[in-house]
Order: C-alpha cells, then structure tokens, then sequence
C-alpha cells in the first residue's frame, strides 16, 4: 500500500475521545525559549556533495518547487532567520488551503496553486509583501490538489524566469509578470478528477513531467509545451486497499462538513482527497524526482498486483520505479528500468543526495531505506517511528534528516550504511490550567534545511485519555545541526500538511492547511473538548525575522566556515566542489548585503558596524571567483572579520 503515514497519522488520531479537563488554545502555549544570541557550532567538514549545474535550474537559494528542487531536498542553500516571529498571513482566508506549499522566484515573488479553492484559480502570484500580482484562471475545472508550481530559469533570457504548472488535464508555462507562454491540453481527460503532484525537469531532452494519482506520467517539451509521448505512461501497479476511516460517526460528520465548507468539493470529491491523502484506493501519493546527470526518474507507487502474492486487482505492496526516457520506433518512450518493492509501501517522495548516487525513503515501519540509482538497496536503519514525508537531505557532511510524529533524527550515510547521529524529542508546550501530563509536543511536518539550521514545526496536543492527542495550536522553530538542539521555538496556529518553504531571503512562508485541526474545532463543538478552539486561518503566513542583526550574523559566519573549510580541502576535493562552495558563499554574501541595511533600518544593527561589515564583504566579493578557488583563503580572513564584528556587536 502507498500510504502517507503524515496523514494517516492525521485521520486515524480521532478514533476516540474522552476529555477529564478544560482547555482552550490560549491555555496551550510555547514554553519560553531564549533569543539565539549566541550562534551554531555547525559547520561543513570536508567535500561537500555538488548538485548539477544546469542553465534551466534557478538558484538553490529558496524553495523552487514542492521540496526546494528537482531532487527534493528540502535545502536552501542561504542562512534561515534564527528568531523569528508570526507575521502577516496572505490571502487571508480559511477556504484558502496548501497541501504543496509556496514557490519563490528570485526576487522573491511568490506563486502557489491552492487546494481546492472556491476562488477558480489555477495559479496565483503574489509579491513578497503578499499583495496580489495576477492570476490564472481554472478553466477546465479539473481538480486542484497537492500540485504546486515549478520556478525555472529561461535559458534563452538571460535574468527572466518562467513559472510551470501542471494539473491532470491541462498544463501551463508562465512568465514572472503573468503572461502565458503556452497553456496546452496534457492527453489525460477531465472527467477522470484526479489529482497531479507536482511537476518536475528532465535535462536531457528538455522535458516537463507531472505525475498523478492514478498513476500516469505526461512529458512536455519544456519550450512548447507539445506532448513528447505519444500517450501517457502508466505505471504497471493496482490501486492500493480501499481502507476506512475509524472515527465516532457523530465526529466523522461533523469534520466531512466542515471540509465541504472549507474546501471546493461535494461529497464524491470529499472521498478522493480523502483517498489521497490515507493513501486509500490510489496509485501514487505522493511526488516524485529526477536525477539530472543521468535523467532517471524516480516514482513512488504501489507495486504490480501479483507482488503481495495475490493476484486480486488490489496492490498491498508500495514499490519506487526507476524510469527513462528512450527513443523508441515511435519516438519517445518511458521504460521501467528498475524497480524496488517493499510490504507497506512508502509515505515519502524519493530525495536524492545532490550528486545522484543515492535514493533516500521510509516505509511505513520506521525503516529508513538507502537505494542506490540501480534500484539495489545500499542500507536500511530501523529509526523507531514512522516515517512521514519526504526525507531531509544536506549537500554537507552526508546529513539526512527524517521526521516522525515523536520528533526529528539526524542520520549520517557512511556509505555502507547509515548511522543516527541525533535524535530530536520535543516537549515544547506548556499549560497554566491543565494539570501534568495533559499537554505534550508532536513533531507536524517535515524540515527546511538551511546554512545555519534547520526549521521545523510542531504542534501542542490536548491527551484525551482514550486515543491519541488532539492538536490544539502550533509553532515553528530552528534545530541546531550540530546537535539537534532546540535553538529557538516560537507559536502559530494552524499547521501545515506541505512543507517548510523558504525564501530567498531566508525566511519562512508556511502554506497552511489546518486538516487536523479541524478534527479538534469538531470534537470542542461536539463536547468531546468542551472548550472553543480558533477556526482555521488558511493562507501563507510569513514568520518575520525579529532581530534582524541575528540574521546577518549568522549568514556572514555561515559563509566564513564555507569560504575556510573549502580552502583547507581544495586538494583533497574532486574538481568542482570548492567551486560550489565559492558560489554557495557569493550567495550568503548577497543575502547578507540585502538584509544588513533593513537591520540598520529597524535598529537591531548600529551604522558603525554595518559599515565595518560592509567593508570586509567588499574584501570578500573581489576573491569569490568560482573560477579561481585558491583565492579564497583573504575571502576567508575578510569574513572572519566581519563575523567577529557581528558577535561583538550582539547582546
């Protein structure tokens, strides 16, 4: 079965209730965490894996599609904000949903395609203040679901980009100012009303693919828009076991009412998203990745029928396919290369470390599987928990990281296998009114990795007695990677089933999608909770940075460990990789050159210091020349000392 144990998680955690004592959201709240003036002991050791370089892709400096790239790495490659605050929240509105999250161009510009909105509207933009630029209408009306856009370079403009969308039976590719490039049908018909996952780049033959539900894959030429096969592919599993629901029927209704309300769909509808996201009745559920050297696609589905050993039109096994396309006698085709099959199927997206060699995943046991790109098992890690989602995976020191209900690990690939480095286990929430033991901590998505740390979000949980905690309230927060400590943690509200999308700026815009919460609004209205719970806000909530001071701090001194540890290894590293870190540093020196003078601005920086750091980064700038990475090591001092100028200005 391909199960998204995120929201298997999410559904099967109302089973049952029984409340001994009031709450309200108010009561449930962050413990105090102090502001991070101190900065991280992490830093890269060694050769860094490099990602591919490819005209086409847009610079690993924020979130260009569902999980950041092509690859699904979840990694930025610029500093995240280490305090930070609940800002403004955009498109303001609780029908408003994200199940893929928020897409950036360079300039910041964000663009999304909600899930089923009222709204007919395929794909919006906003400017990072979250004022609307344009829109694209729905004209088909086919469903809109966890797809999300995909933000390329134009290779043939230089300094344009150009935004891709792909739904079931139509696909789009439009300029940053909204103009349409080509929007052409996609050979799937409407009538069918399943949902795509998103929409992915092939470099070798220029080409856009999008996955769905019921697993097909349609290729388009990424100029065009024209159709490079002659029909759609379709994967060779079953529909996954149709499964149920095991809630109070009373607690049942009341939450298919309120998605009916909140969301764009009739009952019909309500039970496709609800197969979806159970993994119920479906093909696939989940995204999928390219390797671009060598352009294999890698697909999580179920398996052919007959791999369970019953041959019933039923598949109870998950499987990830390796895919190609090949010319055939007809053209393009898509052919399965290699496969792999496992009992339970997989809750997450294939990610690839960012050279290629591996393909990380969890099963639906707490088994964290390493396959190499041949589809042969490299090793596997009993992690002690479901894994949900896609796996985190670092460029730096073979970090992978893997969320779980309980918490987050840290897991290094040795190679021959992986070893857990840290494990995260959260008690981050607190009550004035309830007595011990009622509140606790679950983990509720999956990571945003940064230079400096990785962003998480969690909720706080009501323990009912019976069943499993009820999530009352949310927060977001930063890990230390050298330690998996908590470096700070602040609170939300609604919480998210997409990803922790960041932008170039380095700061988190979170796409909410409240569908646990609702769970808890029904069972407070219902007096399983007798306590009022806030309805669900929707949007994309924005978590300003509030010391702006720690922002640049911890940018400049994230490119200093980079600028060092690359020079120290210039010998030792295969060619290309010091060139890597030299781009990577260029890009933490932009990014501290536009945040440094909005922290003057605010008051979080003095004048006297900017202008200090200012000078050593001018240093810095005339020996980043990717071309010339023995240059590095004055980079390296100028740095060090506007680093030193930061942490002595902070207090």
């Amino acid at each position: 079965m391909n199960r998204t144990n995120f929201i298997v998680f999410l559904l099967s955690l109302f089973a049952s209730f029984c409340v001994g004592a009031s709450a309200s959201a108010q009561a449930i709240f962050p413990r105090p965490v102090p502001v991070p003036t101190g900065g991280t002991d992490w830093m890269p050791e060694g050769c860094r894996q490099t990602y591919s370089n490819n005209p086409v892709f847009a610079e690993r400096t924020a979130f260009r599609q569902l999980h950041a790239n092509e690859i699904n790495t979840d990694e930025v490659s610029v500093a995240i904000a280490p305090f930070f605050e609940r800002g403004a929240t955009f498109e303001l509105d609780p029908a408003t949903w994200h199940f893929s999250g928020p897409m950036f161009d360079d300039d910041g510009n964000i663009y999304y395609s909600a899930t089923q909105p009222f709204e007919p509207l395929a794909l919006v933009s906003l400017n990072p203040d979250g004022t609307r630029r344009w829109t694209i209408p729905n004209t088909t009306g086919a469903p809109q679901g966890p797809s999300g856009p995909h933000v390329l370079d134009d290779p043939d403009n230089s300094g344009e980009q150009i935004v891709y969308l792909g739904l079931y039976d139509r696909a789009l590719a439009v300029k940053t100012d909204g103009t349409v490039i080509w929007d052409v049908p996609t050979g799937l018909p409407s009538e069918n009303a399943a949902y795509t996952f998103g929409i992915n780049y092939q470099p070798q033959h220029d080409a856009l693919i999008v996955n769905t539900q019921d697993g097909f894959l349609y290729a388009l030429d990424r100029k065009t828009g024209a159709q490079l096969l002659s029909e759609p592919f379709q994967l060779p599993g079953e529909p996954s076991p149709p499964g149920f629901v095991n809630q109070p029927p009373a607690l049942q209704l009341c939450a298919a009412q309120k998605f009916t309300e909140l969301l764009n769909v009739d009952a019909a509808g309500l039970q496709v998203l609800i197969d979806v996201l159970l993994g119920n009745n479906i093909e696939v559920a989940n995204f999928f990745s390219i390797e671009p050297r060598s352009g294999r696609i890698f697909v999580p589905a179920t398996a052919p029928d007959a791999a369970d050993g019953t041959v019933d039109g039923i598949s109870e096994f998950g499987a990830v396919y390796g895919l190609e396309l090949q010319e055939g006698a007809n053209g393009l085709e898509m052919v399965e290369v290699c496969s792999k099959t496992f009992a339970g199927g997989s809750a997450s997206t294939p990610a690839l470390g960012p050279d290629g060699e591996r393909v990380y995943f969890g099963d639906n046991f707490g088994t964290f599987i390493a396959m190499n790109q041949d589809c042969s098992e490299a090793w596997t890690l009993d992690v002690g928990d479901q894994i949900f989602g896609s796996i985190g995976v670092s460029s730096d020191n073979n970090e992978l990281y893997a969320s779980f209900d309980g918490g987050i690990v840290q897991v290094i690939d040795q190679g021959a296998q992986g070893v857990l480095s840290w494990r995260a286990e959260f008690d981050l929430f607190t009550s004035n009114v309830l007595p011990p033991g009622r509140v606790v901590t679950r983990n509720t998505n999956l990571v945003g990795i940064g230079a400096n740390g990785v962003y998480f979000q969690a909720g706080g949980s009501f323990v009912t007695g019976v069943g499993e905690p009820l999530i009352v309230t949310t927060g977001v927060g930063v890990l230390d990677r050298d330690t998996g400590e908590v470096r700070y943690f602040t609170g939300g509200l609604d919480e998210t089933i997409a990803v922790m999308s960041i932008g170039p700026d380095g700061v988190l815009n979170l796409g909410n999608s409240p569908l646990r919460r609702v769970f808890t609004i029904c069972a407070a209205e219902l007096g399983l909770l007798p306590i009022p719970v806030p309805g669900p806000v929707g949007g994309i909530t924005r978590w300003e940075p509030a010391r702006l001071d720690l922002l640049v701090r911890d940018a400049v001194c994230a490119a200093e460990d980079r600028a060092r540890n690359a020079f120290a290894n210039l010998s030792a590293c295969a060619s290309g990789v010091a060139e890597a870190d030299v781009v990577q540093v260029g890009q933490l020196v932009d990014q501290v050159r536009a945040a440094g003078p909005s922290a003057v601005e605010a008051g979080d920086l003095s004048s006297t210091a900017w202008a200090k750091v200012e000078k050593e980064l001018d240093k810095a700038d005339r020996k980043l020349d990717p071309g010339k990475p023995q240059d590095l090591n004055p980079a390296t001092q100028a740095l060090r000392r506007a680093c030193d100028v930061l942490e002595d200005s902070i207090e």
